[in-house]
């Protein structure tokens, strides 16, 4: 424990000289050890029958830890990293995670909705990010949202919180799929002067709500287009479907799904190539997203090589196989056993995502991406592969996507 939170616990110091820490740090108190680590305190003050902590470095793969109750009102609770971790963190008092274990996805949304009711952001941190139930029609406060805790050596997030780059044209039309037989919203981003520029590549993200809403990617990929770190592109965002009822149909849309696969390759990269000034060729096209989004663009690419020649894939679902045929990776045994298709991959997974996963037992996230890399390399794919200090959240994501991004556009550009 922090020595400043011993102090206070034998009446030593003050909770009004913690606050003061606190503030100082701007959020967690942070000491690096001996090795080179860095203990990392997170401190709540405030009366409560309970305060519970939700942050990667926590848990690993669970969704909550208890704090410690050190003094009337001073909640604690420290874990020990490199320093390089970038996380997401949030407190929440009297947490239903803690009473209670989600079983599908129907019950894991209910308790993110219950528990957001009494999340609070770290009022010692300013760097913050808007939570997922935003894109459930949650309204949330600012001091509910999300903090963000970035040390000394994280990846790389410059680009988020600037927003006087020069700005482009923002377009939204609905897009109606025979392959699915829904309609969803399709954002797309032109930068400025495209018209009048050689066709450039095209990005396509899924999930576009999250990355819009909740990762304010525009005005992050704006700044990094007009610094030169990202060469110009067309990105579109593609939404949930219209009346989609949430977790479960993203699961169901996005778990290496040929319909899906189909309606993006043969329905929506056309249209875009007709609307944009964008080059054709599957190799100037990049397909990515986060989670079930890096598996399903994986499979996608996979089923349809013509039409997709990048993959980008955050913090992938690549354990996912068990409820289809009994047994784990699905996809990574498919790219084994299948002749090889044509495409480059970015991958990324925070080494923190290595926690059990009630739908894959005996795997984890981080396992899995390993495997699926090896695979891939092995079948003789361009892969750039990264491991981060980071969990299964869109503070981490967000950096990732555009790192990704960094890596695969250039050639595509070409």
């Amino acid at each position: 424990m922090h020595p400043l939170l011993d102090q206070v616990a034998r009446g030593e110091e003050t909770v009004a000289a913690l606050r003061a820490a606190l503030t100082a740090a701007g959020g967690p108190l942070r000491r690096t050890l001996p090795d080179g680590r860095v203990e990392v305190t997170f401190v709540w003050l405030g009366a409560a029958p309970s305060v519970a902590l939700q942050c990667g470095l926590a848990h690993h793969g669970g969704r909550s830890v208890p704090l410690t109750a050190v003094a009337d009102g001073v909640w604690a609770h420290h874990v020990v990293t490199t320093d390089d971790a970038l996380v997401s963190y949030r407190f929440v008092v009297d947490d239903p995670f803690l009473r209670t274990t989600p079983e599908d996805d129907a019950g894991w949304q209910a308790l993110m909705l219950e528990a957001q009711a009494s999340s609070f952001a770290d009022p010692h941190n300013p760097a913050t990010i808007p939570p997922l139930a935003l894109l459930f029609g949650l309204p949330v406060a600012a001091e509910q949202y999300e903090s963000v805790l970035a040390l000394a050596g994280a990846p790389d997030g410059r680009w988020f919180g600037l927003h006087d780059a020069p700005h482009g044209a923002t377009e939204r039309w609905p897009h109606t799929s025979d392959a699915l037989g829904s309609t969803r919203d399709i954002t797309v981003l032109v930068p400025p002067g495209a018209s009048t520029a050689a066709p450039l590549p095209l990005v396509v993200l899924l999930d576009g709500s999250s990355w819009l809403a909740i990762a304010g990617v525009p005005r992050a990929l704006d700044a990094a287009v007009a610094a030169g770190a990202l060469p110009p592109s067309v990105v579109a965002f593609v939404h949930e479907a219209h009346g989609s009822l949430g977790l479960a149909d993203r699961t169901a849309e996005l778990s290496c799904n040929a319909a899906h696969a189909a309606m993006l390759a043969t329905e929506l990269l056309p249209e875009l190539r007709r609307r944009y000034p964008v080059a054709a060729a599957a190799g100037a096209t990049v397909l990515g997203g986060a989670s079930l989004g890096g598996l399903q663009s994986a499979y996608t690419a996979m089923e349809h090589p013509h039409a997709v020649g990048n993959v980008l894939s955050v913090s992938g679902s690549f354990w996912y196989g068990q409820e289809r045929d009994g047994q784990p990776e699905w996809l990574a045994r498919r790219l084994a056993a299948e002749p090889r298709r044509a495409f480059r991959l970015y991958q990324q997974i925070g080494r923190l995502e290595d926690g059990p996963l009630a739908l894959s037992p005996g795997v984890s996230h981080l396992v899995a991406n390993r495997h699926f890399h090896d695979v891939a390399v092995a079948r003789g794919h361009e892969v750039t592969y990264e491991e981060t200090t980071t969990a299964h959240d869109i503070a981490a994501f967000r950096v990732a996507l555009l790192r990704g991004l960094a890596a695969l556009l250039p050639e595509a550009s070409a």
